[in-house]
Formats: structure tokens, sequence, C-alpha cells
């Protein structure tokens, strides 16, 4: 006879517990998700069996789990800024802290009038699209070196029917020539390559490339800013995700590439990290 939902939940949070710190919810979404249904099925129906195809589907992706693999690659979704959003090992998967750059982009771009916005580095897509999905009247391009990033970010936006224009670029480097914006957003890698952080938790199962961009953790946003004024207009924004003890590393180069206004908001664990930075002192305007 196969297993009940409730001794199936504790078979599971107890395997769990040995590579993450919320257990119970990883097997109750596991469970969920071989059901077909929402864990509010779990809760009403505690004493109910499992058909054995769902049995051995759940303790294969128990198994999974314990790799480690993150819950969301195995899901095959994540919530975001109340989005849902396709996930795969392509792209990092998505982080509350990221939702406060959302928040502070929405606050710079207008509701009613046309906005120029490059999200560079998009991963699976998921600032750009809620940008877009928040504000339909900005033109939004999105940038990813990696193909099977914006592969999946085009389904993302195919599945919210939001029209992005998608370039495979590392960093600026392929956008075409002339274009200009209003505000550039980025989420990019930041942390250094031999940091301790990267050997914990689910982080050895997401990709190195959106995790560290090398020996200091710096170099993609020294690249980011160093280059930014080429690409946004007098006046333009520039917001960037970055670690918690990068800030004022962080405030230097922008200050040091003609920002002003520079400030930086503390995401919900109270650390710094999300600076904020306005273009009024162009370098190399464009003719």
């Amino acid at each position: 006879m196969s297993e009940q939902i409730d001794t199936a939940i504790r078979w599971g949070s107890e395997r769990i517990a040995r590579c993450s710190e919320s257990a119970r919810l990883d097997a109750e979404l596991l469970l969920a998700h071989c059901l077909d249904k929402p864990r509010s099925f779990l809760y009403a129906r505690p004493e109910q069996s499992l058909s054995e195809a769902s049995w051995q589907k759940y303790q294969k992706l128990v198994q999974e789990r314990l790799k480690p693999t993150p819950i969301a690659y195995l899901l095959g979704a994540r919530e975001f800024y109340s989005l849902e959003f396709s996930t795969t090992p392509a792209a990092l998967v998505p982080r509350p802290e990221t939702e406060l750059l959302v928040e502070l982009a929405l606050q710079q771009i207008p509701r009613q009038q046309s906005f120029r916005i490059c999200d560079l580095g998009t991963g699976s897509g998921i600032i750009a699209i809620t940008l877009k999905t928040e504000r339909p009247l900005a033109d939004i391009c999105a940038t990813d070196i990696d193909p099977a990033c914006l592969e999946l970010a085009r389904e993302n936006a195919r599945r919210h029917e939001v029209a992005i224009n998608f370039i495979e670029s590392d960093w600026y480097q392929q956008l075409p020539a002339g274009l200009e914006f209003d505000l550039i957003v980025s989420n990019p890698p930041y942390i250094a390559a031999d940091h301790p952080f990267l050997a914990l938790g689910d982080l050895p199962a997401e990709p190195d490339i959106a995790l560290t961009p090398g020996t200091t953790g710096l170099e993609a946003l020294q690249q980011i800013i160093g280059h930014a004024h080429e690409y946004l207009v007098e006046g333009g924004y520039l917001m960037l995700e970055h670690g918690y003890d990068q800030q004022a590393l962080v405030a230097d180069l922008l200050e040091n590439f003609g920002f002003s206004e520079i400030r930086c908001e503390n995401d919900y664990n109270q650390l710094p990290r999300t600076s904020i930075a306005k273009l009024v002192d162009n370098p190399n305007p464009r003719a």
C-alpha cells in the first residue's frame, strides 16, 4: 500500500533537512507539485493515499533536492513580484532581494509616457518583464550573453504577454549603435570567485556565470558603470544590485564616471543592496 500524504511529508522533511532550513515547506511544495494540487490540498486530505506513480515521482524529487537542487528548478517555476516565472538551471533563481531593484526602478518610470530602459544580464527576464507589466508604455530591451537564458526570458515574456527586445550581448557590446536609455538596470554577478559563500546552500547548483564575474567580484559592476555614460541620456539613471559589502566601492565608481545623487537602499534584511545614481555630467555625450 502506498504512503499517505502526511507520512510522505514527514518522510520528505526528515531527508530534506540535511540541505534546507525550510525542509517541511520544501517537502510540501514537492508533493503538491507531484499531485498537481495546491498546498492547501495537503492540509485538507492528510490521510489520503498517494498513487504509486505520485509516490515514486515524489521520492525522485526529494533525492534531487538533496544534491542539492534548488526547489525552483525542481518545480520549474518561482514567484517574483506576484508574478510566476518559469525557471531552469540556465538562469539564477529569482530572489526577493531583487524585488527592491524593481520597486526602485518603478519609482523612476512614468506611467503615462514612453521611457527607454535597458536590463543588462536579464537571466530569466524577471526584471524586464515585471517592469513592462507594471509600466506598459515603457520601451524595454534586455541583454544576456547566454542564449539559453534568452530562450527562457522569451518564454517568460510570452507567458506574461509583454513585448521586449531581447539581445544576445556581453553587457553593452552587441547593442545596436545609437541606442540611448533613460534608465539602465542590472543585477549582475558580484560574488568573488573564491568566496566561501559560493559553496553554501543551493548555490553550487546555480550557474557560475550568474554568480561570480571573477577574482574581485567587482568586474561586471566596473564594466556596467564604466560604459553606462555611452548609453544613458544626460539625466538618466543607473540602478544596480550588488553585494552588501560593496556599497562604498560602487559609490566611488559611480562618482568617478560622472554620476551624482548617488544613494544606496537596504534590502529586506536591512543590508545595503541597491545603488542608484543619476548621470548629470556625461563625459562622452552623443553628438
